[in-house]
């Protein structure tokens, strides 16, 4: 589990309550919270660095491909008309309409209405691929719906979905209509290899997959060759040549050894709260573990001082007041987790009993939600720090709105959250793909389309990404808890997008 600005993701967001027409932030995200925010359309803030992967190898270099993707940059890219140039796509067959022009990717519009409309009709639609009959595509997500983390990976399923009955209702994709599977590997990578291996003869791509055990399908994606579209947790996924994402991976591996981009940390150093002394605290599950130990090694390498570690931590510890102990003891001046949010708010009560106030408090994703602050008690909650990869939910992004729309509409109930804004996000680049496919689509065309992607932004709202870099996400967002809300710390707009590519791990 991890945070934006670094590899192994966990994430958590805030809920948010609809009325009328569209959707209203609920008051504890603060949306008026006299930051100085303006209208956000989600432009990179700062200048970006080059970000040179080791080796010489940029992150943005293109990929062999035949679709000129061009550059998304910062548009808003959900009102804009479908459309732009591009290659011929849907080739002829009896009774199809005439072959069309892909759209570009630079202001590709996500609206459904505007999606359908991109490749209308199913004339001539054959059953081109697995999964893909002349009506329906099928696709698959395997996620831990259950676990030991409870709460954390369901969201991703449930934004596809949303995205799914949005296109459905609009007409499909080139008359499709898009059918989502979901298997439930109970955050294990035995079962996650299980269901996995269910899907593949049966799903064209898998889209939205989210969970602490997504390792284990890996190796029978690879050897099958399907499209991966989705966020990766663990990094042999995010390594995967099958694998896709709108806004990076987990890590990024060169001879066994991981790298990810400082960018937290560096935003931290350029405002001016970067702790000399933290101590860095996880859980024993694996990946908890892993990834603590990542921020820590990120963090020296930056010049901080390590001042104490528990990266033992059990779920089912009943308080973490001998951390807290030990963190005032060694003088730290903050605290960075890989803990879920009952964890957090564990921590975060310790330290308010004990008086204990150290400037910076970050956890994962996990804690960007308003039932971080209600469990934890609003008090204990106050200057809590998460790094997000992406525009804050509460601002008036339209991708965000447009998810926010969808999700209430569609999984009425449901939270948004980080990890169903990701999947949701990737499942609109796969989308992309198959209006870029036209009317009969193929695994090895739509890879092919990834593969020439270049600076997708997911709509304003991600920093540029070139997904066949298999890379990690340059970009953060810092956000705090203040009262009863989270409000934005820095940047002041935009996102940060001037970290650099440095080593996790020895």
């Amino acid at each position: 589990m991890g945070k934006g600005r670094k590899g192994i993701g966990a994430i958590v967001v805030a809920g948010l309550l609809v009325a009328g027409c569209g959707a209203r932030v609920a008051p504890y995200l603060g949306a008026a919270s006299g930051t100085g925010v303006g209208p956000a359309t989600a432009g990179v803030g700062g200048s970006t660095g080059s970000g040179a992967l080791p080796g010489g190898t940029s992150p943005t270099t293109t990929a062999a491909g035949g679709v000129p993707a061009g550059s998304v940059g910062s548009s808003p890219g959900v009102t804009a008309p479908a459309g732009g140039s591009g290659p011929v796509v849907g080739a002829a067959t009896a009774g199809s309409p005439a072959p069309t022009a892909a759209p570009a990717a630079a202001g590709f519009s996500f609206q459904p209405q505007a999606e359908a409309a991109a490749c209308p009709g199913n004339a001539g639609n054959t059953a081109s691929d697995v999964g893909v009959t002349p009506a329906t595509i099928t696709l698959g997500n395997v996620s831990g719906l259950t676990g030991p983390l409870a709460n954390s990976f369901n969201q991703g399923a449930e934004g596809v979905q949303a995205l799914f009955a949005a296109v459905d209702g609009a007409g499909g994709i080139c008359g499709r209509q898009l059918r989502l599977t979901t298997e439930d590997d109970g955050q294990n990578a035995s079962n996650n290899a299980a269901d996995v291996g269910d899907l593949i003869p049966k799903a064209f791509a898998f889209v939205g997959s989210t969970s602490d055990g997504d390792n284990g399908g890996v190796p029978q994606i690879t050897q099958a060759g399907v499209p991966d579209v989705g966020f990766a947790i663990n990094c042999n996924r995010s390594q995967s040549p099958d694998y896709w994402s709108a806004a990076g991976g987990s890590c990024y591996e060169r001879s066994g050894r991981p790298y990810i981009y400082d960018s937290g940390f560096a935003l931290a150093k350029a405002q001016g709260y970067f702790p000399s002394r933290m101590a860095f605290i996880s859980y024993s599950i694996a990946i908890s573990a892993q990834a603590a130990q990542e921020f820590a090694y990120e963090y020296q390498e930056l010049g901080g001082t390590v001042c104490y570690t528990d990266y033992s931590v059990s779920p089912a510890t009943a308080s973490l007041a001998s951390d807290v102990v030990q963190m005032e003891n060694n003088h730290c001046q903050g605290v960075d987790t890989a803990l879920d949010v009952t964890g957090m708010a564990k921590l975060l009560q310790a330290m308010a009993q004990q008086s204990y106030h150290p400037a910076y408090v970050a956890t994962t994703f996990d804690g960007y939600t308003p039932a971080q602050i209600t469990s934890a008690g609003t008090q204990a909650a106050q200057g809590l720090l998460v790094g997000l990869p992406f525009v804050p939910l509460d601002e008036p992004n339209p991708t965000v709105q447009l998810y926010l729309r969808q999700l209430a509409t569609y999984e009425p109930g449901k939270e948004p959250s980080g990890f169903g804004f990701l999947a949701w996000e990737s499942a609109q680049m796969l989308v992309y793909a198959l209006v870029s496919a036209g009317h009969n689509p193929t695994r090895a065309s739509v890879t092919k389309i990834f593969g020439a992607l270049q600076n997708w932004d997911g709509g304003g709202a991600l920093g540029p990404y070139t997904p066949a870099t298999h890379s990690v996400s340059n970009c953060d967002v810092d956000v705090v808890v203040q009262g009863s809300a989270f409000v934005r710390k820095a940047p002041s707009s935009g996102l940060f997008c001037s970290g650099n590519l440095v080593p996790a791990g020895p």
